[in-house]
């Protein structure tokens, strides 16, 4: 009777032990399985991630270049405009009685309306900078946060085997990557990426927006330049 319960044990922990390590083998292959498509979720982010920053930074480079060249037309529209009165003014100065005072004056008031036109193309550029500048700063947020969580993607089967009893309770790990996978995908798919893509349309959209309010905006500054001008040359006339 002890002979066969000898036996009998010996055969049952030896059953125990082959059952653990087709566990253990089958956990094995089940994690490199997942390792293999956690890399292949990370390098498809990441590849999307780089793609946006060229975009983005093409965008922004786009739209600097333009607010650049709407200030260059703007400013020699402005010096056009400031050099005229001013010649009409010294043309006034070389005529018989003229009040060279009251030119001179004038002269002043050129010099203030060129100063004010000055600090509206800065308002107007400043206003374009900070916006700039705020969707580059949110788009660099989203994209270095996809970043982190790419990379730590690509780090879960690792992970796993730090925080499971992956001998005792092999199920639960293979679970737990079975969830984590499904979460990163649907994460990616249907939050993530759309969110980043809506971020690269709206930029897309609106710069041409940004670029038109931008020109709209110094448009009005020399709109007033010009008014006041005008008014200078009535006076030109007075004195």
């Amino acid at each position: 009777m002890k002979t066969f319960s000898s036996v009998a044990v010996c055969v049952l922990l030896a059953v125990v032990s082959v059952t653990a390590q087709i566990s253990m083998r089958e956990l094995a292959e089940i994690t490199e399985e997942y390792r293999v498509r956690f890399d292949e979720l990370y390098e498809d982010k990441d590849a999307f991630i780089r793609l946006a920053r060229v975009i983005i930074r093409a965008e922004l480079k786009g739209l600097n270049e333009a607010t650049l060249e709407n200030l260059a037309n703007a400013r020699n529209e402005i010096d056009d405009i400031l050099t005229e009165t001013r010649e009409d003014i010294a043309n006034a100065i070389l005529l018989p009685n003229a009040n060279e005072q009251c030119l001179l004056d004038l002269v002043n008031t050129v010099i203030s309306e060129g100063s004010q036109a000055g600090d509206g193309m800065s308002s107007c550029a400043a206003d374009k900078i900070a916006i700039k500048e705020g969707l580059g700063d949110e788009f660099r947020t989203l994209t270095n946060t996809l970043q982190r969580i790419a990379t730590a993607a690509s780090e879960y089967t690792l992970y796993t085997f730090a925080i499971h009893d992956s001998f005792n309770d092999p199920e639960d790990h293979i679970d737990w990557l079975e969830r984590n996978y499904a979460n990163q995908v649907a994460f990616w798919d249907e939050v993530a990426r759309p969110e980043a893509q809506e971020d690269l349309d709206n930029m897309e959209l609106n710069r041409p927006i940004l670029v038109a309010e931008n020109r709209a905006c110094l448009d009005a500054v020399i709109a007033r330049l010009n008014t006041a001008m005008q008014n200078v040359r009535i006076q030109i006339n007075g004195c």
